[in-house]
């Protein structure tokens, strides 16, 4: 019986060579604090409300 190979904790896409990080390129994200994000997701809420009432469907 053969014997497996270890791949120490990684997946076997990693463990294959299927996928590779180093060769990402580095993408520029937007930075937001949590306070934003929490802050953007209270107006989205209260404006879907407010359009609720507004425009009767």
């Amino acid at each position: 019986m053969p014997r497996r190979r270890r791949t120490s904790g990684m997946s076997p896409f990693i463990a294959a060579g299927l996928v590779k990080f180093n060769e990402a390129k580095e993408i520029e994200r937007i930075k937001l604090s949590p306070q934003a994000v929490i802050f953007i997701g209270i107006a989205i809420s209260v404006i879907v409300i407010i359009l609720k009432f507004l425009v009767p469907l």
